[in-house]
């Protein structure tokens, strides 16, 4: 789905094995409980981190004093980048969506490990590049309407089970339990207004909500949806 290149997991060791393993030798290894907070916008930029399981939300608080979610992180991506390499404190903050586990490099091993290895520079390059092109996109379509955004996140959350073109057309069950409360903050919406979008989805035969179970009945037309709109 080339209209999707920004859901595409950024897995940051890809092919650079002996570069991982040195990253992990420098870090220290963290157990996250849901809810967990990383940092928070202010903290000093001193360390990123690589995310061995898990999900972590990256948000920060807009003038009405709601959280907006700016990126979902997942196994295999890493955060924390920009403020690191520019040396600035944090202008986010991070939390744990659920169960994670970090590895945590600071700046003088990480900075270290980057010297002299034009392969690991050239992937913090290229992942700085794609997170400010997503940025751009995001900014871009901020005032799509709520159903719009909901779909949007609904298939973020569900991107990585949708890699192969014949699972677009089954039902998809999102990996990660998720409250409407979370869905809110995440849109910058609210919890009766996602209720609503929910309902409309359902009504659809787009989607299937068991609790706090989410399951894409119709990706691809949802998808599509989110294309038109």
């Amino acid at each position: 789905m080339q209209n999707f290149w920004h859901l595409e997991k950024e897995n940051f060791f890809a092919g650079l094995e002996n570069e991982k393993r040195q990253f992990l030798t420098l870090s220290r290894r963290q157990e996250l409980e849901k809810n967990k907070t990383v940092f928070i916008e202010g903290d000093a930029g001193i360390s990123c981190f690589y995310i061995e399981s898990g999900l972590i939300r990256i948000f920060s608080e807009v003038p009405s004093g709601k959280e907006s979610t700016l990126f979902l992180r997942q196994g295999g991506e890493i955060f924390g980048l920009a403020e690191v390499m520019n040396r600035t404190p944090r202008v986010v903050s991070a939390q744990a969506l659920c169960r994670s586990i970090i590895h945590t490099i600071e700046q003088p091993d990480f900075e270290r490990l980057l010297e002299g290895n034009f392969s690991l520079v050239r992937r913090v390059i290229s992942i700085l590049g794609r997170r400010l092109r997503y940025m751009g996109k995001r900014l871009s379509s901020q005032n799509g309407d709520v159903a719009h955004r909901l779909a949007f996140l609904l298939i973020t959350l569900a991107y990585e089970n949708l890699k192969k073109t014949s699972n677009w057309e089954v039902p998809c069950l999102l990996p990660h339990t998720i409250s409407q409360n979370q869905l809110a903050d995440m849109i910058s919406s609210t919890q009766p207004t996602i209720s609503l979008a929910l309902h409309e989805f359902r009504t659809s035969g787009l989607i299937a909500v068991s609790g706090r179970r989410i399951t894409l009945l119709k990706p691809m037309a949802l998808i599509l949806k989110f294309i038109e709109d």
